[in-house]
């Protein structure tokens, strides 16, 4: 099982994936809370489905902004560190 972050069109996605079919999304509006808003989206999203973070394989980010924007960094950061502690774990 994956999640996906998907940034498009001022909207960010975060989806459940299982291959490539997903299984359930959330969405908020990118208001420039991003860095408050993004953890605990992916953690109701998980909590949700009745899973926990050691259930997830990988994550993914998918964006249509540059590496310049803020919202991709922030993102990426967390996509990073995400992937980073599942492989250390």
């Amino acid at each position: 099982m994956d999640i996906e972050i998907k940034i498009e069109n001022k909207t960010v996605e975060i989806g459940l994936l299982e291959g490539k079919k997903f299984l359930d999304k959330v969405a908020i509006a990118e208001e420039y809370r991003l860095s408050e808003d993004l953890l605990p989206a992916i953690d109701n999203l998980l909590k949700k489905n009745k899973l926990e973070a050691r259930n997830i394989g990988k994550m993914v980010l998918k964006s249509d902004l540059g590496e310049n924007f803020t919202t991709h960094r922030i993102a990426a950061a967390v996509t990073n560190a995400f992937n980073w502690a599942i492989k250390n774990q």
